[in-house]
């Protein structure tokens, strides 16, 4: 009986949600450690900055040293696995030790940008650095190596602990939720409180919470299933292949990383700004593409629906099944195999693709043009996508627990 208890190793899951704990305890600590040399921070709290700290963890309201959080490490590795899946030839492999590099030479130029351009936002002490621009390098190196140090906080998860680097989103976006909702309560609206306002303010956000839930679940739990005959096997399993493609192919990832992408623009326009200050185009750069006017949401929407259909066509490779298709001599139903295959698959994915774009969309776009009409700078409508990504993420760790509690149920046959 003993032996049958070590060999399931009952142990393995627990132990991984107690070092994911440890290292998030570490993060927080982090978040909360001051660069000892700033002062104040001039970022609004409804800014843009504001804004992606609930995506992806960027804090420049308080000066620390995880300010930047993970943002230019999943911007980076984002631009590398849209450039490596167009390089990828028919012959060539990239080593993924040599994508790991460019991947971290990236991410130290898009953390440079990143701080550099924040550097007119803090006040400096005057009494530990002789001149301005010393303590604007310290800010900048400490900045920079505050990201690496949360790159491997989130490394260490991924590989003793449960959800990785997400993990690390997890927390900021769910403590961002929760201040957002404290905020809210505490809004003008809420002084004189009358059926009126329960049933504006209090119950249609909240059911409109409760449907993205629903609706982003059932776009990653809901599948086409594309039926495959199998002509080497013959059995009646035979007749239960198919190919599943997601409603939702690329996730929830696309929402949360056009942030990243629409934050670009405006770090370079920030950066620049800096050698010519009255330059009349950075200028509107730096002021229109925020999430407080039509273009920065549409030009923010855009960048999500891109990343919608780049994501899912890297998720399932049209060209890679029909290859597979071709060598294992199986086909789909009234399709011829190669060229006909390969449209077929194709047009399938840009139709999942399309419902995704459309539902995800709409649901973080309403709220968006909503509050610019409004010129409103309430924290309920920033609620839409940080609900949105924590279904996802939630949704992905409880399918790996799910995996780790099956693992361990066939650990005996292993």
């Amino acid at each position: 009986m003993k032996r049958d208890k070590k060999n399931n190793n009952y142990n393995v899951l627990p132990g991984r949600f107690f070092y994911t704990l440890c290292i998030v305890c570490i993060y927080i600590l982090g978040r909360k450690v001051p660069i000892p040399w700033i002062m104040t921070s001039d970022v609004p709290t409804d800014s843009l900055f504001a804004y992606t700290e609930s995506i992806l963890g960027t804090d420049v309201s308080r000066g620390t040293i995880f300010s930047l959080g993970i943002s230019p490490w999943v911007t980076s590795m984002i631009l590398m696995q849209i450039l490596s899946s167009f390089f990828r030839g028919k012959d060539r492999i990239i080593s993924k030790a040599f994508l790991r590099r460019i991947t971290l030479i990236v991410t130290i130029f898009m953390a440079l940008i990143q701080a550099g351009s924040l550097m007119d936002k803090f006040t400096f002490r005057e009494d530990i650095f002789p001149n301005i621009w010393m303590a604007e390098i310290a800010t900048v190196i400490t900045l920079v190596g505050g990201t690496f140090a949360v790159i491997a906080l989130g490394e260490s998860i991924t590989q003793s602990g449960i959800a990785g680097t997400s993990a690390l989103i997890f927390v900021n976006i769910l403590t961002t939720f929760r201040n957002n909702l404290i905020s809210y309560l505490y809004e003008p609206q809420w002084t004189d409180v009358t059926r009126q306002t329960i049933l504006l303010f209090g119950v249609a956000p909240a059911a409109y919470l409760i449907f993205i839930v629903f609706a982003t679940t059932l776009f990653e739990r809901a599948e086409l299933r594309i039926p495959v005959y199998r002509v080497l096997i013959n059995n009646d399993l035979a007749d239960e292949n198919y190919i599943a493609i997601k409603l939702n192919p690329a996730g929830t990832m696309p929402v949360m990383f056009a942030m990243t992408f629409f934050m670009i623009p405006h770090y370079i326009a920030e950066l620049l700004l800096k050698i010519w200050p009255d330059h009349a185009f950075l200028t509107a750069v730096s002021v229109k593409l925020s999430l407080e006017n039509y273009i920065g949401i549409l030009f923010y929407l855009l960048m999500a629906i891109i990343l919608n259909f780049g994501f899912s066509f890297i998720m399932i490779n049209p060209s890679e099944l029909t290859k597979q298709f071709l060598e294992g001599g199986d086909c789909i139903a009234g399709m011829r195999p190669g060229k006909e295959t390969h449209k077929f698959i194709n047009r399938n994915i840009r139709f999942c693709a399309f419902l995704s774009c459309i539902m995800q969309c709409l649901m973080v776009g309403i709220p968006l043009f909503i509050k610019a009409a409004n010129s409103s700078s309430s924290k309920m409508f920033q609620m839409p996508v940080t609900m949105i990504i924590l279904t996802g993420i939630s949704l992905n760790v409880f399918e790996e627990i799910r995996v780790y509690r099956n693992f361990r149920d066939y650990k005996t046959f292993l």
